[in-house]
């Protein structure tokens, strides 16, 4: 194989990674050869340390040489792996549902944290819009005492994909169809609305990666140019009518649009908006509250 100086482990896990920097930058590239390696062969970061000078089979190195042409070609390791990673939960994942984000993780601890000491509602009612793959409803069903979790998408595929999570995992979740855009609201009370629905502009599609663009659903990534925030317009004016008093919204934003959203919850009715930063140091959630 070209550029493979040997077979030990080390040597393998190096070629592997510098295959893959045309798609990848270096953290990135080992990141990816670290589930790969983990997937494909049961090693964990911690063994390969302890392990480097193990010598890998011809078939373990034509194996990776097939991941590598994959990759190569914008295929995300997610789908190859079939697996997505999210808190403490493993994901099934595919073409159907978005590969979840580590910022998102943020927006699922946001919430935990808020309620892990405040008094609240028991059962506390909560209702994931635009679920996905389930990654935050069976984070919060997973983290939450005490909570119930609603889950909703338009995609019955995703449905799918989110209730085997669920079951995976050993949670309960009530998933059901649901446009939030046109379908009549359900007829049940919550005290938490958490959704991160679609919000790149059309105009940032250039921007994006052809691994996202070529293999993940656009129809939960994109909005028109000229209406960007229908989507969290339609979320805030369900919960004026579905959140308990107190009740709160948690979104994932677009990072040029934190502005625009508070002012959208403010013009709506809530109290107490405010925007929140994710790690890289972005504007990246919104929190909003219903008065007491």
């Amino acid at each position: 194989m070209k550029g493979l100086k040997n077979n030990t482990l080390q040597g393998v896990f190096e070629w592997f990674c510098n295959s893959i920097a045309g798609v990848y930058d270096e953290r990135e590239a080992r990141s990816v050869g670290q589930i790969v390696f983990e997937e494909l062969y049961a090693i964990t970061p911690v063994m390969y340390a302890m392990d480097k000078s193990r010598r890998m089979t011809e078939s373990d190195i034509i194996n990776l040489y097939r991941v590598i042409k994959k990759l190569n070609i914008g295929i995300p390791v997610q789908h190859i792996t079939g697996k997505g990673y999210f808190r403490d939960l493993v994901l099934k994942v595919n073409g159907d549902v978005l590969i979840p984000r580590s910022e998102t993780e943020e927006l699922v601890q946001w919430i935990v944290e808020d309620f892990a000491n405040a008094k609240h509602p028991v059962p506390l009612t909560i209702w994931d819009i635009g679920t996905g793959s389930g990654a935050i409803a069976v984070s919060l069903a997973a983290e939450m005492n005490n909570a119930e979790v609603w889950a909703s998408d338009v995609s019955e595929e995703a449905l799918i994909i989110a209730k085997e999570n669920s079951l995976a995992n050993g949670q309960q979740v009530r998933f059901f169809h649901h446009d939030i855009l046109g379908d009549a609201l359900p007829d049940e009370k919550f005290d938490v609305i958490v959704s991160n629905p679609p919000y790149i502009r059309l105009s940032e599609k250039p921007l994006m990666r052809n691994n996202v663009l070529d293999h993940e659903p656009h129809t939960a990534l994109f909005v028109p140019d000229e209406d960007p925030l229908l989507f969290y317009r339609a979320i805030g004016q369900a919960g004026m009518k579905l959140l308990s008093p107190g009740g709160k919204v948690y979104l994932e934003i677009n990072e040029a649009l934190g502005l625009e959203t508070c002012q959208l919850y403010e013009s709506l009715g809530y109290m107490q908006v405010e925007v929140r930063k994710d790690l890289p140091g972005k504007d990246r959630f919104v929190k909003a509250s219903l008065p007491v």
